[in-house]
């Protein structure tokens, strides 16, 4: 590999494509929106709500989780993510974005959360609407707080290299930067599992299981992975970055989604065992509800995509430094993770029906996606996305 000087990297950092993810996510946006108002305009408003609620679980957790990636690299000192660390952190656009959306939970909260006509004295005051959704509310604008913050603070370097020139230091603001990133994670472990017992678990009724928490942000980080492996192979050309996103750098990236693939496999059988062993109607029924009748060709969809495949598809070294086949890859398990949020929450609270995924589900996903895509344009529009000081270090330690 060939020595990139700190002036093409600060060139670099300027070349993403954010015009065209603006355009691409602003027709996705307006197109999704579209669909989902027909949906209302036809009183399909239940099947409407249902998409908005998986949807908003899905992006919102995976974007979420690409910042908290970031977060992981700053603590354990993970050098070899400088290149692609920015793409990652891009993501707390969209967290502002999420706090809007999550509004619409709020709205269309009588088609999605049946305890509102079924109180569940059971469970005390916990289950009363305004304190659970002022609740989760304030866990949401927490942790886009901390991320804004932790995003900000390893910014500030790199903006005043942009800016005057002078290049910053590969330590800079290094304290405040893991402190920000330790409080960031620790706060995501415990908010997003919080936010998966209210917002997906109380919809099925008396489930309960205490790995649910984990199995959510753990799979939302496995689905960032993922996004950011996609990401950074689709504007790697664009930015022109076949210098210095190196083969060994995508096989580090490989080798982590790799790992939490497994890592996805073992929640899932760690929860799937207790429930098997224990044998008690109130949790079985969740599981089996859901590996029988019409709603097993989505849950053998789910093992296939989230783990077998990218498993298998990733096990050797030439998949994960291929770039077509990494990102076929991380696609499928990125379709999969989408699947395993509709299947945690739809049959929960469709009445008894079987799965439907059609035009309605796939506007209400475009939406979604659109304003995701929207988010990456206007913050790679103002900040740089390529981090002069971290890809420089990267680039120096893989040298030697």
């Amino acid at each position: 590999m060939s020595a990139v000087s700190r002036a093409e990297l600060v060139q670099t950092a300027r070349r993403f494509p954010a015009r065209l993810f603006v355009l691409a996510g602003a027709a996705l946006a307006a197109l999704g929106a579209a669909g989902f108002l027909l949906l209302l305009a036809r009183g399909e408003a239940s099947r409407a709500w249902q998409s908005w609620h998986v949807n908003f679980m899905f992006w919102t957790g995976l974007a979420q989780a690409l910042v908290v990636f970031a977060a992981t690299q700053k603590l354990a000192k993970g050098h070899w993510s400088g290149v692609v660390i920015r793409l990652a952190e891009a993501a707390v656009a969209f967290l502002f974005v999420s706090l809007i959306l999550y509004v619409g939970v709020v709205v269309g909260r009588a088609y999605i959360f049946s305890w509102l006509h079924e109180p569940r004295p059971d469970v005390g005051a916990w289950l009363t609407a305004r304190f659970f959704f002022v609740r989760n509310g304030a866990i949401y604008v927490l942790l886009t707080w901390l991320s804004w913050r932790f995003v900000r603070h390893d910014m500030a370097p790199d903006i005043r290299e942009l800016t005057d020139g002078r290049p910053a230091e590969r330590l800079e603001g290094r304290d405040a930067i893991s402190r920000e990133a330790a409080l960031l994670v620790i706060g995501y472990a415990f908010g997003y599992s919080l936010l998966a017992f209210d917002l997906m678990m109380s919809l099925a009724h008396k489930w309960v299981s205490n790995l649910f928490g984990a199995f959510y942000f753990m799979g939302s980080f496995l689905a960032a992975l993922m996004a950011l492996a996609v990401l950074a192979l689709a504007v790697r050309r664009r930015m022109g970055l076949d210098e210095i996103f190196s083969a060994r750098q995508q096989h580090d990236l490989g080798k982590l989604c790799f790992g939490f693939t497994v890592f996805w496999a073992y929640l899932m059988w760690a929860q799937f065992l207790v429930i098997w062993y224990g044998n008690l109607p109130e949790e079985t029924y969740y599981i089996f509800y859901r590996l029988i009748g019409p709603w097993r060709p989505v849950g053998v969809a789910v093992f296939l995509l989230v783990f077998l495949v990218p498993f298998i598809g990733l096990l050797g070294v030439r998949p994960k430094t291929h770039a077509p086949t990494f990102a076929a890859l991380a696609l499928v398990s990125l379709a999969g993770a989408w699947l395993e949020r509709y299947i945690e929450i739809v049959p929960s609270i469709n009445g008894g029906a079987g799965p439907a995924i059609g035009v309605p589900e796939i506007g209400v996903t475009l939406l979604f996606g659109g304003l995701f895509l929207l988010s990456l344009g206007w913050f790679g529009a103002r900040y740089p996305m390529i981090s002069p000081r971290l890809a420089a270090d990267a680039l120096e330690r893989e040298r030697h």
